[in-house]
């Protein structure tokens, strides 16, 4: 059985490139979309989604297709799976398992031959923001707004300010792709006010629980960590005419199903909308405020309830750092997924290099100047004094034991 991967050198590959009997412009369009991609790596079903294809089995169906092309061209080595059966997919990436998602990464040989090719002059970053909407109907299930019944908006709420999380089940029409991590929006259909109510992330993976309407059937759900949630009838919303132009009138928002997907290239103006609308409203327990927010926690190790002022990050300005600086400290240099590979992925602290508490107010945060990645272990030995030290300061007391 042969073990060894197949290698294909850049000038091979330009050539490939080339030829047109070879390689169909939407061979070229999964090569330009790993491209632009972080890492250049993504799931079969990422990229379909991403692309604007129905399933996963389009980007297969191409891979397989264009590697059978080649083969009655060029004399490769194919790699053997143990049941005999040979890989096509490795002529032009490595790939590993995510959780259960296997992933393609571009190989660097490929990579180059596109930038020679001039076929990455014009593509622009994605990032991979998965995120769901997931629908409330108030009609069909108004339990949730009876004091009398559980769960019961405001005692959800209750929880949130109490805890800073509150964690509900929902059903998901995506089942077969979400995954723990993604991010979650509910959305209020049926009734005005109509509009984005609450987000989260989805913190279980997908699981069969009976139908809330006592029908006789199971229905697939999520398990959703909410960091918002808000009562449409005793506050605002971001209702749904802010989307009837631009972009995000491309989505569907009043969806027939709960948990379905929302459209990759909306996603960050989704999240700005969103962040735009928390900043400016009222909203009693809002963890996305630049502001001073005077809310309710709890020590840990103590039942004891505190009042604690609180000045909070954007979310979006920690996009860019990390887009900037990448993923490892800035301070010691550790970078989790190295260390613990796919559940260290994208994982780290970032700190502001001026205090956002010492401001007292709110400020623009310029996230290549004000902020930089660094591990939990540093972040807490910054702190450690008041001021905190400066990241040189840090280092040189690594350096000098």
């Amino acid at each position: 059985m042969t073990t060894t991967t197949p290698h294909i050198t850049k000038d091979t590959f330009v050539e490939i490139l080339q030829d047109k009997d070879l390689v169909q412009s939407d061979d070229l369009l999964i090569f330009q979309t790993l491209y632009s991609l972080d890492k250049q790596e993504a799931s079969a079903t990422d990229l379909a989604r991403i692309i604007g294809w129905s399933d996963k089995n389009g980007v297969v169906g191409r891979i397989v297709g264009l590697g059978k092309r080649i083969l009655k061209k060029y004399d490769i080595k194919q790699t053997e799976r143990e049941d005999g059966t040979k890989k096509l997919w490795d002529f032009f990436f490595t790939g590993y398992y995510k959780e259960a998602f296997f992933i393609y990464q571009l190989k660097p040989e490929l990579k180059d031959a596109l930038e020679e090719c001039g076929l990455t002059d014009n593509v622009k970053p994605i990032s991979i923001q998965r995120a769901y909407l997931f629908a409330w109907n108030p009609n069909n299930w108004h339990q949730w707004t009876d004091p009398k019944n559980v769960p019961y908006i405001e005692d959800n709420i209750e929880e949130l300010k109490n805890t800073g999380k509150v964690t509900l089940i929902w059903s998901c029409r995506s089942h077969k792709s979400i995954r723990p991590g993604d991010r979650a929006f509910l959305v209020r259909v049926g009734s005005t006010p109509r509009g984005i109510m609450a987000s989260g992330k989805v913190v279980s993976e997908p699981f069969l629980s009976p139908h809330w309407s006592g029908e006789d059937k199971d229905v697939p759900r999520v398990m959703i960590e909410f960091d918002v949630l808000l009562n449409p009838d005793k506050e605002a919303i971001l209702t749904l005419d802010n989307f009837d132009n631009g972009n995000l009138s491309k989505q569907t928002w009043t969806p027939q199903s709960s948990g379905i997907s929302i459209k990759p290239e909306l996603v960050d103006e989704l999240e700005e909308e969103w962040f735009e609308f928390l900043r400016t409203q009222k909203v009693r327990y809002n963890p996305f405020s630049e502001t001073t927010d005077t809310t309710k926690t709890f020590v840990e190790g103590s039942a004891t309830q505190v009042t604690q002022t609180r000045y909070e990050r954007n979310i979006h300005a920690r996009r860019e750092c990390l887009k900037h600086y990448g993923y490892s400290c800035m301070v010691c240099g550790f970078n989790f997924e190295k260390i613990y590979g796919n559940i260290g992925y994208q994982f780290i602290h970032v700190h502001h290099l001026t205090q956002v508490a010492t401001i007292k107010q709110e400020y623009n945060v310029n996230p290549i100047a004000d902020l930089r990645p660094v591990c939990p272990n540093c972040h807490a030995m910054l702190h450690k004094d008041n001021p905190p030290l400066t990241i040189d300061e840090l280092k040189d007391r690594i350096k000098n034991g």
